[in-house]
């Protein structure tokens, strides 16, 4: 049932804080998101990093994901940017903001036993990420195909960093 009060809470917080005159603008960054998760996803579907543990309401890893993936990623992507701020301290506030906050949701989740980690993936890990991806969201939305390219470069690079065999996939 947490999952479904927390689906709701980022649908709520996209409603409240949003920035739905301009929703437009951000389309192609919540795809961007969306795309860049789903493809973790297929490229890892054998040798997952974490995934999501089933419970009563969703019984498996995949529904739960698409949930968030469809759900939860374009809301936070929606508040992220539609009240990012100017001048550099409030930028980097902003970050450290979501970061921190992406960072308790999913310790939550990890402590409740909603998500578990595997092959080398850790709660460090998931906080470096975050410290990562929340600047790549901003820099898809001012400068996407830079941000295209530099993801391609992360992929590869966390494909060989964790050794996830891709030679193996179906």
């Amino acid at each position: 049932m947490y999952i479904i009060f927390r689906m709701m809470l980022w649908i709520l917080a996209a409603w409240r804080w949003g920035d739905w005159r301009n929703w437009e603008k951000y389309q192609s960054t919540f795809l961007f998101v969306i795309l860049l998760d789903l493809l973790y996803n297929f490229l890892t579907y054998n040798y997952p990093m974490w995934e999501y543990d089933p419970t009563d309401i969703i019984p498996n890893h995949t529904l739960n994901n698409l949930l968030v993936t469809f759900l939860s990623y374009p809301s936070i992507v929606f508040i992220y940017l539609g009240r990012y701020p100017i001048g550099w301290a409030k930028q980097v506030a902003w970050i450290i903001f979501w970061v921190t906050l992406l960072s308790f949701v999913e310790l939550v989740n990890h402590k409740m036993g909603l998500m578990s980690y595997h092959n080398g993936w850790n709660f460090g890990w998931s906080v470096i990420f975050y410290l990562v991806q929340m600047p790549f969201i901003r820099l898809h939305y001012k400068k996407p195909l830079l941000a295209y390219g530099l993801s391609v470069l992360m992929i590869v690079g966390l494909l060989f960093l964790f050794k996830v065999p891709v030679s193996k996939m179906k």
